[in-house]
Parts: C-alpha cells; structure tokens; sequence
C-alpha cells in the first residue's frame, strides 16, 4: 500500500502521485481507478491524501496503474454552492492557505468576489492572501482597495504574469505552504502558474471581447509541487461563487473588522442587518467600517437566510 496525494481528476481517472514522507514525488502521476467504492467524502478531489496500491489493469477498456483503496480525513475543504443553490461541489483539500487571486483592467477588480474568497478563507482558519494580476493596468481605484484591504491585515501582492512583476516574491512566499488560486475567470491564474511553474504548460485564453469576462481555459483542478516542498492548485475559473457550510449567525465571524464593534451591539447575537442600536452598522454609517465591506456581508447573509429557509 502506498500514501499519494491527488493532483488532478479526470472524468473517471483519478492521478495520483507518491509521497515520500511529506514531499511529493517527481516521478509521473498514478492514473488510477476507484473501483466502484464509495467514501464517506465522496469522490476524491485535488489535494486529498489517499492510501493505494501500484498495479496495471484494465476496466472497462481504460488501462490503469493503481486503485485508490480509501481517503483520508481532510483538514480543509474549499467547496462552493453550484449555480442554482442546490448543491455544493467540492474544489480542493487539504490546504493552508487560499490565494485570492484578482486583476485589474480587463476583467476589472472585483472586492465582492474577493469577499466570497477571503469568507471561506476564514471559515476553514486558512491563511489569505490576495494577488491582484495585470497591475500594469491598474488605476488609481484599484489601488485605493488594495490599501483598504492592507488596511484590514489582507497582505496584497500587485503582479504582473505579462510584465513578470512579483513572480519571485508569489513563489518565495508559497513555496512550502499548501494552497490553490482561486478567482474569477480571466484574471489570469494560469498565467501565473505558468511563470511560477514554466514547464506546467497550463492553457490560457483571451478574454471575450463583448463581454470582457474571461473563457474557462482550466476545466479541473490541478496541483503543482513546489521542489521545496508544498504545492499550488489551480482550479476553474468562476463568474460566482456561492457560499456554502456558512451558517447566517456564523458569516459575522467571517468578517474580523467586525468582532470588536458586534461585541457592543445591543442584542446578542445581532445579524447586523435590522436590529435597533447595531454598533457594526452604526460603524458603517460613521466610516469606521468600510460601506463596501459591509454591503457584501448583507448580499452573502441574505443569500445564506434564502438557503436555510429553504432547507428547513
């Protein structure tokens, strides 16, 4: 039996590569079949640690060289709600850090999304970190949120994969550490990776020129080993990202800002939303807390109110 981590799913091929203590192996990935079992986490997704055997065989005309035999419990997940709320689907495991990664021209920055991510960093206690891509078309709004999010304790990294900028800083700062990039389609992840990693070849696309949204050119998550130890995973691009395994009374947490004015808030616990003497939105009316922080909060808390009514 061997220990291997996932590093990228395919329809029904799951490849796997070996580890070597805690460092992956260089050799080629495991294409490797389940044979029909079922895990309590469902099918396996990157960044899983699995325990399989080497061996070739052929199912169902699909040559294979190992079979998963079980997953281990995962200290992490990062999944998201499907279009529609219906569903969650899971993205990747296992990670220490989630890298927010936005840009800047086209397609434009987006704080809301980068909102989304950085909820779910905090809900799974997993290290933010924001790089905002094509800084070389950045103007001067966008720089006024960089500095909103500095202000905040977000460490913001402004790069360039056309211009090269910042490439060895995003690696120093990686390398070791478990993560995935995670953001809107067209922002540029694959770019990134490609200068982080210059033999990966990911494939990247041009923006639509009508609606300057980005075309998913990464169709699966897929993970990069670090020579130093540690990974990147890049995963689908999304135009949404729904919020999901948040509770309503949880997604205040989410937002340390505000921890130390909810603690004043006449009623407890307070959804900061309608309650009479709310010292959050009173901050928010004060500029103490910043109005598109908080518009975010409300758009996710609604959201969130819509699903549970719908579950109970």
């Amino acid at each position: 039996m061997e220990r291997g981590i996932v590093v990228e799913v395919l329809g029904p091929v799951v490849f796997v590569c070996r580890l070597e203590g805690e460092r992956i192996s260089a050799e080629t990935p495991y294409a490797c079949s389940l044979l029909g079992k079922k895990y309590r986490t469902g099918r396996p997704i990157a960044g899983d640690l699995v325990a399989f055997t080497i061996h070739s065989e052929v199912v169902q005309n699909r040559d294979y060289q190992g079979v998963i035999q079980s997953i281990e419990p995962r200290t992490s997940l990062v999944e998201r709600l499907e279009p529609g709320g219906r569903r969650s689907k899971p993205l990747v495991a296992n990670l220490d850090t989630l890298v927010v990664v936005a840009s800047v021209g086209a397609p434009p920055l987006k704080p809301g999304l980068i909102d989304r991510y950085l909820v779910c960093a905090h809900h799974w206690h997993l290290e933010p970190l924001i790089i905002i891509n094509k800084w070389e078309q950045a103007e001067e709004i966008d720089l006024l949120y960089v500095r909103l999010y500095e202000a905040l304790g977000y460490r913001c990294i402004m790069a360039s994969a056309k211009e090269k900028l910042e490439i060895d800083t995003i690696y120093s700062t990686l390398s070791g550490r478990r993560s995935a990039f995670l953001g809107h389609s067209g922002v540029g992840k694959s770019s990134l990776l490609n200068e982080l990693f210059p033999g990966a070849n990911l494939a990247t696309g041009a923006l639509s020129m009508q609606s300057q949204r980005g075309t998913h050119t990464t169709s699966a998550s897929r993970l990069l080993p670090f020579e130093a130890g540690g990974f990147v995973i890049d995963t689908p691009g999304v135009r949404e990202f729904g919020i999901t395994g948040i509770s309503s009374g949880e997604l205040g947490h989410c937002f340390p800002e505000f921890e130390p004015y909810a603690q004043m808030c006449r009623f407890q616990p307070c959804s900061h939303t309608h309650e009479p003497d709310c010292a959050v939105r009173q901050a928010v009316e004060s500029d103490e807390l910043a109005d598109f922080r908080y518009q975010a909060y409300l758009k996710m808390y609604f959201e969130i109110r819509e699903l549970e009514k719908n579950t109970y």
